[in-house]
């Protein structure tokens, strides 16, 4: 066999690799090509992005324009926080890209700005698309929308196949897999009175994260029952007197929302589990959203809900 045809297997079997881990993503690979020895993508590929449009980049981009923080976190982590050029007035993780010049944010994106850094692609949440259809045409626009753990791991590894870095993909999220196993590990053998009734609240008073969140996927997964698990609706509001009659044996506040004194001092709340035990707890936002630090939130949960199982 000439090294020319061996050349080409080696690149046939790894296209084929690459396909088969991004077709369990919800995301396609039209085509690839790779230098000799690396796993860097360097020519022209197809997906399909978190809204299901057919998304083709051209090259490997080199400039890169995030309209969405845990995009923009992702590309850091893989590696290739030097290529963004442009970012949202949200994405302040890692601190190095603060330093990246701020192009207004996903609802009200300076239009004019992102254009004029010339963006190879540019990465969005789906709520941007009314302000940013105009320059589909222009710019290959990615939109991210991942709605479970497993969809953050798949859109992760979507990134990293669309900004040459498959192989820190790969591992970045093998490390968060393995850290999400040694959890669910223990948890998975916890049967329903052996895991606490967690009330997680929203920056809104009562308001609270229902099934199809990927919230409400971690808690179950650190060892607890959402108590909104089985309501109607994504983001419920619940009442206040609802609350105090399930009696949860563990609250949790998002950074952004009420303090726990407030909590704490709100009308017939000295009656619930949580309060008298004093099991009121506060969760970083960035913790507990479509970022590589999922699983941080996810460990922290759990030695939360379960402080006997994980010290």
């Amino acid at each position: 066999m000439t090294q020319t045809a061996k050349k080409q297997i080696g690149m046939w079997v790894l296209v084929a690799l690459l396909i088969v881990a991004a077709f369990g993503g919800g995301y396609i690979l039209a085509g690839v090509s790779t230098e000799e020895g690396t796993t860097t993508t360097t020519g022209a590929i197809t997906i399909i992005d978190g809204i299901g449009r057919t998304v083709t980049i051209p090259h490997t981009p080199q400039r890169i324009v995030s309209l969405a923080s845990s995009a923009t976190e992702t590309i850091y982590a893989l590696g290739a926080g030097d290529k963004v050029v442009g970012r949202d007035k949200y994405s302040k993780y890692p601190d190095e890209v603060k330093e990246v010049p701020e192009v207004g944010s996903g609802s009200s994106p300076n239009l004019e700005m992102i254009i004029g850094l010339k963006p190879d692609v540019l990465f969005a949440w789906p709520y941007s698309r009314d302000a940013l259809i105009s320059l589909e045409d222009e710019i290959s626009v990615v939109y991210i929308d991942p709605g479970s753990v497993n969809e953050v791991i798949d859109t992760i590894r979507m990134i990293g196949l669309i900004i040459g870095k498959t192989s820190e993909a790969e591992n970045l999220t093998a490390e968060m897999q393995s850290r999400i196993d040694a959890i669910t590990d223990i948890t998975d053998n916890l049967n329903k009175t052996q895991r606490p009734l967690v009330y997680y609240e929203l920056g809104t008073p009562m308001k609270t994260v229902g099934p199809g969140t990927f919230t409400n996927e971690l808690i179950f997964m650190a060892g607890g029952i959402n108590l909104a698990a089985d309501e109607p609706v994504r983001y419920p509001i619940l009442n206040s007197e609802y609350i105090i009659e399930r009696n949860p044996d563990v609250i949790v506040i998002v950074s952004y929302g009420a303090s726990i004194d407030e909590v704490k001092n709100r009308e017939g709340w000295q009656n619930i589990n949580a309060v008298k035990n004093d099991r009121i707890y506060k969760i970083d936002t960035n913790l507990v959203t479509s970022n590589p630090r999922l699983v941080q939130g996810l460990e922290q949960f759990a030695k939360w809900f379960h402080p006997d199982l994980f010290d």
